[in-house]
């Protein structure tokens, strides 16, 4: 989910930490937190850059600053760190757009949410963004599948809300979230890897109507060219 090929280059050799460095041993045995979350960055990085067949987890352990096995010893293989990598992204994604709604939100106020939605890829990490959204399923394939995951549970949960609340139509809310999910990953694909992040509003606006006709909404919120929101 991202931005142009032009973004996969530009990401910087495996290195280690200046605290390593200076001090000549890892510093990592009393942070297993830490640990967890450097590796993360570190095989995003990686996979961002070299794909998942080209990255190598000896590298990505050296860039975190922690020993190989404790890359397996935390995630069991190479594609469990690659799962876990798209688990992370579709968590920071659901968390943007879902994170701080407020209680009463309506569904007529879509909009939003998918605007929250196009601004996460755009301003995140928009090398891994691409390799998220790559063909190939012996590449992103599994992270991708992961990140989905996340975002299909944030989904149904906002449309059972919106249900008992009687806000929406009943309808099934897992198949519901799958349709809803598909949309506006089709839509983020268009607008970044096709066009490069080109009518990024238009992309959210239209993305927002058809959303809002499924939930059987009539969008409060249009979208201008600039991005900005326009009362109707």
């Amino acid at each position: 989910m991202a931005r142009p090929q032009a973004a996969r280059v530009a990401r910087g050799n495996a290195h280690v930490s200046t605290r390593a460095a200076k001090t000549g041993r890892r510093t990592w045995q009393q942070d297993p937190e830490g640990r967890r979350v450097r590796i993360l960055e570190a095989a995003s990085r990686a996979f961002a850059r070299d794909g998942y067949r080209g990255a190598r987890v000896d590298l990505i352990a050296a860039d975190a600053d922690v020993a190989e096995g404790t890359v397996y010893h935390l995630f069991g293989s190479k594609r469990g760190l690659l799962v876990a990598v798209g688990a992370e992204y579709g968590r920071g994604l659901a968390e943007a757009a879902f994170g701080d709604l407020p209680p009463d939100f309506h569904p007529r106020d879509v909009a939003r949410i998918v605007e929250r939605c196009f601004e996460y890829v755009r301003t995140s990490d928009a090398a891994l963004g691409i390799f998220l959204l790559a063909s190939d399923p012996n590449e992103g394939g599994p992270a991708e599948d992961a990140n989905r995951a996340e975002m299909l549970r944030a989904i149904e949960a906002a449309l059972e809300g919106w249900m008992a609340r009687g806000l929406i139509p009943p309808m099934n809310p897992r198949i519901a979230a799958e349709l809803h999910f598909g949309l506006v990953e089709s839509a983020v694909r268009d607008c970044f890897l096709r066009h490069g992040g080109a009518d990024e509003a238009e992309y959210v606006a239209e993305t927002a109507r058809a959303l809002g006709a499924m939930l059987g909404q009539r969008p409060s919120v249009k979208l201008t060219t600039t991005g900005r929101e326009k009362k109707r």
